[in-house]
């Protein structure tokens, strides 16, 4: 398991494939987000050698997302979504916020196996 506390400019992050869950909670926008994300990818990776996830579960609540961030997000979604049998991703945003909704648009897109939800809320800060 990974947990990284989130900061002015990084998310909070726990990682935890054992136990199927991935939250991703605050903002993303590090000044080198491949460095940021490197631990987790490379987690995901070390278990790409050993099994399948029988269900991952992600919860992805971000305020604000940098382009680096976006690549290096919808990569490690991808390498579980491909790792997994059964996936949820629960996609949360901002009431009014249509920047995180489309974003969100896109990873249904990308992902069409998964039970994906758009989950409006009033503030993401709650969650």
């Amino acid at each position: 398991m990974i947990i990284i506390k989130n900061t002015v400019n990084t998310p909070y992050i726990k990682l935890d494939i054992d136990n199927g869950v991935l939250n991703l909670t605050g903002r993303s926008f590090p000044e080198y987000p491949e460095l940021f994300y490197a631990p987790i990818i490379l987690e995901v990776e070390k278990y790409n050698e050993h099994s399948i996830i029988t269900k991952m579960t992600l919860r992805i609540a971000l305020e604000i997302i940098n382009s680096g961030s976006t690549k290096c997000i919808f990569g490690l979604v991808r390498d579980l979504y491909e790792l997994s049998a059964e996936m949820d991703i629960l996609w949360y945003y901002e009431k009014d916020d249509e920047s995180m909704l489309h974003e969100g648009l896109i990873y249904k897109e990308a992902f069409p196996d998964s039970k994906f939800k758009l989950i409006e809320v009033e503030d993401l800060k709650k969650i």
